[in-house]
This record gives C-alpha cells, sequence and structure tokens, in this order.
C-alpha cells in the first residue's frame, strides 16, 4: 500500500469533514442569530453568514463536481469568512476594529491555506485517478 496516497487522501477527507461541520455551525449559527439581528450591521452580518455556511457547501461539492467553477466559489467562500469574522467583531459586541482586523485577517489567511491544500490534494486525486494501474 502506498502510505503517501493513503496520507493525502486522508488529509483530503479531514480538510471535507471540516468544511462540512464548519458549514453546518455557519447555516445553524445564521439560523439562530436572525431573530436577533435588530440593527442593519447585524442583519448584513447574518446574511453573509448564511452565504459563508452555503459556499463551504458548495467548496466540498466542487472538490468532486463542478471543478470548473471551483475556484471561483473558493474565492467567494474566502472572501465571505474574512467578512464574517470581521463583522461580527463589530456588528454584535462593542465596536473595536482593530480587533475585527486582526480576525479578518487570520480567518483569510486560514482560508487560503485550505483553498491551497483543496487545490494541491484534489488535482492530485484527479490525476491518480486519471492514471490506470501500473502492474
Amino acid at each position: 500500500m502506498n502510505y503517501r496516497l493513503f496520507f493525502r487522501r486522508f488529509l483530503l477527507m479531514g480538510i471535507i469533514a471540516f468544511l462540512l461541520w464548519f458549514a453546518w455551525q455557519e447555516l445553524a449559527g445564521g439560523l439562530r442569530q436572525f431573530p436577533r439581528s435588530n440593527t442593519f450591521g447585524r442583519e448584513v452580518e447574518t446574511f453573509i453568514q448564511l452565504g459563508c455556511g452555503l459556499l463551504s457547501l458548495m467548496t466540498v461539492l466542487t472538490c468532486f463536481w463542478w471543478q470548473n467553477g471551483a475556484r471561483s466559489v473558493r474565492i467567494a467562500w474566502a472572501i465571505s469568512l474574512a467578512a464574517v469574522a470581521g463583522l461580527s467583531s463589530q456588528v454584535w459586541g462593542p465596536p473595536m476594529p482593530l480587533v475585527a482586523l486582526v480576525l479578518a485577517v487570520a480567518a483569510l489567511l486560514l482560508s487560503l491555506m485550505i483553498i491551497w491544500g483543496l487545490r494541491r490534494l484534489t488535482a492530485f486525486e484527479i490525476h491518480t485517478m486519471e492514471q490506470p494501474d501500473k502492474k
């Protein structure tokens, strides 16, 4: 058995499991906080959070289907994640612009690492599936 292939597939499934869990958290959290969104900023953040959850699901789907749109979906997901991280600290608590900026940058860096991993791992999977086994 090829341990490198096993490790890559295990890592890909870990990233996909994280994205599915994250999508659930974003969608459930957005639906829970929607009734409490009593200001314009909170409503905007809640809609972006719900969109981020849907984009997380789309990111997982584009690993297997619709690979032509994967790049656009992943970029939109990264932007929505950074926006949610920055806006949530501004509209749901006392406004702290520096904290919002740090959270947005951290979320953007995390999302770029995940996108990089997905791009490398899904390209590897597609490449290994196209080649016949050499025995």
